[in-house]
């Protein structure tokens, strides 16, 4: 039998955010003029808000942590009166990046997990696009969409066109990149041992521990991984400063490649 949160718990209470408080809008609210049915309304959110309510009982150090990375990101997209080719790219990463968060609090690991494949998929490519703004295949994915296999072959010719002093290794058949993007893709193709059933052991969605564990270090290794990547495009980023936790910790996933690579791209701006 689901229970009522007392109303001194903060979270008991749903806001509503009024027209002005937007950057972009038109008019003032009007009243409701199709309100859901409170059964409907019940069923899309009752199991979504006991995980939330469970996940933020029990994970909020690594809920701010997310938090903060995801802040974080949004100060290095970049200037907006001079784009370069990552910037857009980089705007949609923070879009994914917060669509992690929110699916995360709620107990949809896999979507999560999902939505990481595509932030680290626009970073390499607005990373080769700022290496090679007039690559043909690049103008044509800027121009008509993506295809197949490109995240493989813009890694590769990455791999061919940069110089060991400009992480060259990194962008290897193997290598973190590489390894980390082949097990995103079996969260987006929803694979036997990636798929919800698997993630849940149940119907969902639920809480289940590992799950978290797994969709919080994936996390955070994709983040690392297109800092990487921006410091490969962009030879004078600074890293933003609560961000450099990725590369100082000994609990990151794949701990020693990423700390190699941070301080040969990072190590005259950090």
């Amino acid at each position: 039998m689901a229970k009522k949160l007392a109303l001194s718990d903060f979270r008991a209470v749903r806001y509503k955010l009024e027209a002005h408080e937007f950057a972009i809008s038109e008019r003032q609210d009007i009243a409701p003029t199709d309100l859901i049915d409170e059964e409907v309304w019940h069923g899309i959110t009752r199991l979504p808000d006991d995980v939330a309510i469970r996940t933020s009982d029990h994970q909020g150090s690594r809920l701010a942590l997310l938090y903060i990375l995801w802040r974080d990101w949004i100060t290095a997209i970049g200037d907006v009166d001079k784009p370069d080719e990552l910037f857009h790219c980089l705007a949609e990463a923070a879009d994914a990046f917060q669509c992690v968060n929110f699916l995360f609090l709620h107990g949809f690991y896999r979507a999560a997990v999902s939505e990481l494949r595509t932030a680290l998929e626009l970073v390499l490519i607005g990373s080769y696009g700022n290496l090679r703004p007039a690559d043909k295949d690049y103008v044509q994915w800027k121009t008509s969409g993506s295809d197949i296999g490109l995240f493989a072959r813009f890694r590769k010719r990455m791999h061919g066109m940069l110089t060991n002093e400009q992480c060259k290794w990194l962008l290897e058949d193997g290598e973190v990149i590489d390894k980390a993007f082949r097990q995103l893709c079996g969260f987006t193709h929803s694979h036997p041992d990636s798929n919800y059933a698997a993630l849940w052991r149940s119907n969902g969605p639920v809480y289940v521990n590992d799950s978290i564990r797994l969709t919080f270090f994936t996390t955070t290794l994709v983040y690392a991984i297109n800092y990487l990547l921006i410091g490969i495009a962009r030879p004078d980023f600074s890293l933003p400063p609560d961000s450099k936790i990725l590369f100082e910790v000994d609990w990151m996933p794949n701990q020693e490649s990423l700390a190699k690579a941070f301080n040969q791209l990072y190590k005259q701006n950090s």
